[in-house]
């Protein structure tokens, strides 16, 4: 039997969302629970704009899933349409099939004639070698991960790419947290774990102001940081790579056939409220 390539549009209620949770948690299972709630958020509420997702069916049995969702970027002072890499995830009975590549191209395309103009995503060790071997991904860097005290964090100097969040997409960034967060001056912390807070971003007065997000100190925890381009201050120093999680590997991809700007690690900002983690 052949595989069949379909794009969902998550217009049927809760059914594909539900069949994107059950793929989600039998490749996961025992790492991570996945909700329809979470995916309604990312997918659905997003103001920028719809899930773009292509999926692979077996039958009637959804085997492989690909998504990206509309995201902003500043580029060298313009606001700029692309995607945000989201979802990879295959049927461990369907692996080795050249899946993820068919929905990947699929989806590129597709951005591409709708006039999106980039992919960004950040990739771990498992899912890094086929972005960077199917498709002319830009790597460009690791992200930072430290650990200290403080939140004296700034963009270093200015930057030719930066996430764009107006206020509505703002507020709903937030809402992907389910209210794991608070805030202290010009910064946003997340809740990592009960010995340690996560540093999410710096942010303007003006966006913090109309947030629910309570103000309150983080006491004496540690706070992990996550991120690139940025001016740490305060008390911190680089977590070892023999300790770390998997690496966090930045990359993107020009959906313009080379019009916009070379990318590197030295002309990028980048924060943990940037990407998809809550």
């Amino acid at each position: 039997m052949d595989y069949e390539i379909k794009q969902l549009l998550f217009d049927d209620g809760d059914k594909s969302l539900q069949r994107v949770v059950d793929l989600q948690n039998l490749v996961y299972e025992g790492k991570h629970t996945f909700k329809t709630d979470g995916f309604r958020q990312w997918y659905l509420n997003n103001p920028m704009g719809k899930v773009i997702s292509f999926n692979a069916f077996y039958g009637e049995e959804l085997v492989a899933h690909y998504a990206c969702i509309p995201y902003k970027m500043e580029i060298e002072g313009r606001v700029v349409l692309g995607l945000l890499d989201m979802a990879t995830v295959t049927h461990p009975d369907h692996r080795g099939k050249g899946l993820f590549k068919k929905l990947a191209k699929t989806t590129y395309d597709y951005a591409k004639e709708n006039g999106f103009e980039f992919v960004l995503g950040v990739a771990n060790a498992n899912s890094f070698p086929g972005y960077m071997k199917y498709f002319p991904f830009t790597f460009v860097g690791q992200l930072e991960v430290k650990v200290g005290y403080g939140d004296n964090i700034q963009c270093d100097g200015e930057k030719s790419f930066k996430v764009h969040w107006d206020k509505e997409s703002f507020n709903w960034r937030l809402k992907c947290f389910d209210n794991h967060y608070y805030q202290k001056r010009n910064s946003l912390f997340g809740r990592y774990n009960a010995m340690a807070q996560t540093y999410m971003g710096t942010f303007k007065k003006s966006f913090l102001t109309t947030t629910d997000a309570p103000q309150k100190s983080g006491g004496v925890k540690p706070v992990i940081y996550v991120g690139m381009g940025a001016k740490v201050k305060s008390l911190y120093t680089t977590i070892p790579k023999f300790i770390k999680h998997s690496p966090f590997n930045l990359i993107f991809l020009d959906l313009t056939d080379g019009k916009l700007p070379q990318i590197n690690k030295d002309n990028i900002f980048f924060q943990l409220f940037d990407f998809d983690v809550a």
